[in-house]
């Protein structure tokens, strides 16, 4: 048998409480003498430097100044609109992150040896003014490794052919990565702080030691990173380590050592299938921390913030529930009870946001379109905080309600633990056996918080109890004095006394804190609890102060001797003031509908990123998000948005005697609760906005195997003729290698993958891999038996046709990601010992010098099918030879690939952010798979037999919401007997009236002509 074809259908070639004792604790002893500098660290440890960036054992400091870094985690790579970059950063800020967490590609900044670039939706630059405009500290992270569930971890493809053990300091592997590590750090050095806010660099990513892996050559490689950032100008701010584990690597001295150690956790781990199962929360955070690094701060650089899901998974929506709001409730606030503490939550927004992403872990990760490891599939959305469609969930204003009042306490960041336990355990705060206290007080204030959690995480049910606290004006009491405190199944509490607001103090209060500012000189501090628990208030307060009731009856006051106390169930708001002291207390549910934002502050220092109290801010309620809030002169300026006619609620101070939101004056009157109030109603235009129906547009389509036409002319295609290769894993069988990364087209099989075979234009068979959790089918080995009618005299030609689904990460430092893609091995069964005398491969126009210098994924994101090598997913393509009237539902009769071209226009209306997303429904008894190509992206990759993903969310900016769209979906029948979409629909994920980016930019692609104009393809 002759010739032999390989068509790639390829993306690219296509935290616990401490229950036993400690020797030593986080406590009020300075520890600072056991601080030892980095090799070659220009030093940023408070007392010894001049940076502006420093630390010690209690926090970060900026100028000199403390401040709570409280970061999430978001990848910019994975929003290729980089105008929508301000909207993310915006909501990071409103939920009150004054930090980003941000991981930078190696394998999208490099497409191959002999260039690193940093343009369009990969631009450093570009992403760090956003950051710096909305006041946004920035943790950059470049690995070179950075796993992140990213094809081969963010190591280039081209890299995988690189011989010797990556993630070393081998001699071959540091010339691949050197460039791009230099460019990095050149890119990014101007943007250090206080001229940007990038606040610290992070080196490779959960990294080991040669002495705990055995691995030779680890340290080294470590250190070679760092001097490489320092040497390219990486000189302002710290290094910092993310350890997979508490385990100390590159916390002690040594080569590799950095300047701020810290480490990463999932308690929850990634089982989305039992979302209602939850693990015990660990017990060796602080010990870990006492171990390894006692003289700084505790930095996690990835707390859980989400779940991945896989290939026929299930889901993300599941995911969420796993890790939802309950989830941020309990597991995030664990952290708190350790003092010294950094504050990167960086597992949250994995959004993610994520965001879908955060550390809080995405916050955010947001959208994937094929850049993701082999278990992954296209969506990235991890059920972060922010979903990939960029839209808020409840879990987001959980945590905003924790960040408000870390960013609130100032004291907390000097505390130390005085006891911690529950009965017959520790120190016991109450006498409920249900209940676990951790106990931390400020050396300053003498402020003390209860960390207040059920014992364990398998009690779902209310529990009633009281807890002995102390107090400076009573010493030790039991609170509350009437009636009992109430921790809901898989809910935790902050409890404080002694606390500090501007001139006036709480002397105990069994509903949580959500922040405070002081207006006109009147003390105003927000609480709340869930509707139906009963909170007690005492503050202190002048004998015979008048008391003032306003709003919900549900809330009483009286005084009490050199206090006032607040007590009942909230419901709604309620308003006491007293002397120069406003107390607002309010449910749970409504409370979470607060904004502080800070008024806009000019200018690159402290002030512009720090969210603490010194910084002079508003009280919004009412708004689905509000992004800022600017005094000009007696107006106060806000923007935001909404997602409903809504009443603006406003507390601020007197000078400010009206509102604008988003440039309209909005009419107020003071309120029966002290606030400026006025309606702002939704935009009838936005509310009515229309979308197009896909059944209904003109379809075109185009059979996509010409491959099967006995005529077809193969020449130019790349000669598969290699008969060695250096990967770890060998070939099976077959005197030639058909590893596709061994001629330049860098993905292939992982998990769930799908091929299709083809004597002459004869079906033989198809298949798909399979994926179960992190593990599954990424090799089979089938046997295909054809007749002699199929034969022909003279050549006979093989088509495989076969789809990836991403590269293997490293994360074990074995070279995982060299797995091999394509066939890893063939044998021609004859009689007469014939063989296959020649093989060739079709994959993305290019391979790794693709012509396309701005969409610099096309090496992972198009593949070798007919229509994506004559570019027919481009704009500008020329479609007039296509077949009319034939649609996706309709589908074929038979095994084959049909693409399917249409366009249509969109006029949303201005000011609004509506996100949409194509989507599509399993279909499990005629399985095909298909690929989503908008305006010449391939944002989706959908197996009907396997999902679950089944809707795929389009950024504005891909997808014009102003103008002409061109859309291009493939159909793969994977059976003989064909297959048709039974729903191909464009849906409204939320309708929103915004004041985001008001025009998003449609990102600058090049199209048909400047692509594929001057390329012969076949």
């Amino acid at each position: 048998m002759k010739p032999t074809r390989l068509l790639l259908a390829l993306a690219a070639t296509s935290f616990s409480c401490v229950l036993g004792s400690f020797e030593k604790r986080q406590s009020f002893e300075n520890n600072s003498a056991e601080y030892v500098m980095p090799v070659g660290s220009p030093g940023f440890y408070n007392g010894r430097s001049n940076a502006s960036v420093t630390l010690d054992q209690h926090s970060l400091l900026l100028d000199g100044q403390r401040v709570m870094v409280f970061s999430g985690e978001f990848h910019p790579f994975r929003l290729p609109s980089p105008d929508l970059w301000y909207d993310i950063l915006q909501k990071f800020k409103a939920s009150g992150f004054n930090g980003v967490s941000v991981y930078w590609y190696w394998g999208l900044s490099a497409p191959n040896p002999n260039e690193v670039r940093f343009t369009q939706h990969n631009d450093l630059a570009r992403f760090f003014q956003v950051a710096k405009d909305v006041g946004i500290l920035v943790i950059v992270r470049p690995g070179p490794y950075i796993n992140a569930e990213a094809a081969a971890g963010g190591i280039p493809g081209w890299a995988t052919n690189v011989p010797g053990l990556a993630r070393t300091n081998n001699t071959a592997y540091r010339a691949a990565w050197l460039p791009y590590v230099q460019g990095f750090a050149e890119a990014t050095a101007p943007f250090q702080y206080p001229d940007g806010p990038v606040i610290a660099v992070q080196s490779e990513n959960e990294y080991a030691t040669t002495a705990q892996a055995g691995i030779p050559g680890l340290d080294e490689h470590m250190q070679d990173i760092i001097n490489v950032l320092r040497a390219g100008g990486i000189t302002k701010v710290p290094t910092i380590h993310n350890d997979k584990n508490p385990a100390g690597q590159y916390a002690m001295p040594g080569l590799g050592k950095v300047d701020l150690y810290g480490w990463d956790g999932y308690p929850l781990g990634f089982d989305c299938n039992t979302p209602s199962v939850w693990t015990e929360l660990s017990t060796q955070m602080d010990t870990s921390h006492q171990t390894w690094n006692p003289a700084e701060p505790l930095a996690l650089y990835e707390w859980q913030g989400g779940a991945f899901s896989y290939w026929s998974g299930p889901g993300y929506d599941e995911c969420y529930q796993l890790v939802n709001e309950q989830f941020a409730n309990v597991y995030y606030k664990v952290w708190f009870f350790f003092p010294k503490l950094d504050g990167d939550e960086s597992a949250i927004l994995k959004e993610q946001l994520r965001v879908g992403s955060w550390h809080p872990e995405p916050v955010h990760d947001l959208w994937w379109y094929e850049l993701g490891e082999y278990a992954i599939y296209s969506s990235y959305d991890y059920g972060a905080a922010i979903s990939e469609d960029r839209t808020p969930t409840p879990k987001l204003a959980e945590i905003k309600l924790q960040a408000y009042f870390l960013h609130a306490s100032p004291d907390y960041l000097l505390v130390g633990r005085v006891g911690n336990g529950t009965v017959g355990s520790g120190t016991a705060y109450s006498a409920s056996s249900d209940i676990y206290t951790t106990n931390l007080e400020s050396p300053v204030s003498k402020a003390n918080f209860y960390f207040v959690r059920q014992s364990t995480n398998t009690k779902t049910s209310d529990t009633d109890f009281t807890l002995r606290v102390n107090t400076t004006l009573e010493g030790e009491i039991t609170i509350p004095k009437q009636g009992n405190l109430t921790l809901a199944g898989r809910e935790s509490k902050i409890i404080v006394t002694n606390y500090p607001f501007g001139r006036s103090t709480l002397e105990y209060a069994t509903a949580e804190v959500l922040t405070w500012a002081t207006f006109d000189q009147v003390d105003t501090i927000v609480l709340y609890a869930l509707e139906g628990q009963y909170v007690e208030i005492s503050v202190e307060s002048a004998p015979g102060a008048k008391i003032s009731h306003a709003g919900s009856t549900t809330i009483s006051a009286k005084p009490t001797g050199k206090t006032t106390t607040v007590s009942g169930s909230p419901s709604g708001l309620t308003v006491v003031t007293f002397g120069n002291t406003r107390i607002i207390v309010g449910d749970k549910k409504t409370v979470s509908g607060f904004f502080a934002p800070r008024l806009t502050v000019s200018g690159t220092g402290h002030s512009h990123y720090d969210l603490g109290p010194d910084v002079s801010s508003v009280l919004v309620l009412g708004p689905y998000l509000v992004r800022s809030a600017t005094a000009h002169g007696p107006v106060l300026q806000l923007t935001g948005d909404l997602n409903a006619t809504t009443t603006l609620d406003v507390f601020a101070p007197k000078e400010f005697t009206s509102i604008t939101w988003n440039g309209a004056t909005v009419q107020t009157t003071k309120s029966d609760i002290g606030s400026l109030r006025g309606e702002v109603k939704f935009p009838a235009a936005i509310a009515n906005a229309t979308i197009p129906v896909l059944a209904n547009l003109e379809w075109k389509c185009a059979d996509s195997l010409p491959e099967l036409d006995p005529a077809f002319d193969d020449s130019t295609w790349v000669l598969a003729n290699k008969t060695t290769t250096q990967r770890p894993l060998q070939p099976t069988a077959g005197k030639f290698v058909l590893y596709t990364s061994e001629y330049g087209f860098h993905a292939g099989h992982g998990f769930s993958f799908g091929y299709s075979v083809f004597i002459n234009s004869h079906f033989l068979g198809s298949g798909q891999g399979s994926s179960i959790d992190q593990s599954g089918v990424d090799l089979l080995s089938p046997t295909f038996n054809f007749t002699q009618d199929q034969l022909v005299d003279g050549d006979n030609v093989l088509t495989v046709i076969h789809d990836s689904t991403g590269l293997n990460e490293d994360y074990n430092i074995n070279d995982e990601h060299k797995t091999p893609r394509g066939i890893r091995g063939y044998t021609l069964l004859s009689d007469t010992g014939n063989d296959f005398t020649e093989w060739r491969l079709a994959g993305n126009i290019g391979g790794e010098n693709a012509p396309d210098d701005i969409a610099v994924e096309l090496i992972y994101v198009q593949g070798g099918w007919w229509y994506e090598r004559v570019g027919a997913h481009l704009p500008g393509y020329d479609d007039s030879a296509w077949t009319n009237s034939c649609t996706p539902l309709a589908g074929i009769d038979h095994v084959g690939v049909m693409a399917y071209r249409t366009t249509f226009n969109l006029d949303l209306p201005t000011g609004s952010d509506i996100p949409l997303a194509f989507d599509f429904a399993l279909d499990s008894v005629d399985p095909y798979r298909t690929l989503l190509y908008v305006n010449g992206w391939q944002f989706g990759r959908f197996v009907s037999s396997l999902g679950p993903q089944v809707s795929y969310p389009i950024p504005e900016g891909i997808l014009n919401h102003h103008g002409t769209n061109q859309v291009l979906v493939s159909l793969w029948a994977l059976n003989a007997t064909g297959a048709k979409m039974s729903q191909f629909e464009l849906n409204k994920r939320a309708t929103v009236a915004s004041s985001k980016v008001i025009t998003v930019d449609i990102v600058p692609a090049p199209g048909w002509a400047e692509l594929r104009g001057n390329v012969t393809t076949n």
